[in-house]
């Protein structure tokens, strides 16, 4: 059984660390070579995939949670 659990610790951690690069990527992006519109556009989209990993990294510790 601890095996088990340690196996889950390091799967969650290595998802949450994947997480917090996908999101540091994300903030690197230089939109500005776009048109007005096209920004925009892309602002919004960006706005929804960081909310996205947001969710999912508030998922994985209700699951760590659930998991301990």
């Amino acid at each position: 059984m601890g095996i088990d659990k340690e196996r889950n610790r390091i799967a969650l951690e290595r998802i949450s660390f994947h997480l917090d690069e996908a999101m540091r990527f994300c903030n690197q992006l230089n939109l500005s070579g776009l048109g007005p519109l096209e920004q925009r556009e892309w602002d919004d989209r960006m706005k929804v995939c960081k909310s996205a990993i947001e969710f999912t990294k508030d998922s994985l510790q209700k699951l760590r949670n659930i998991l301990e």
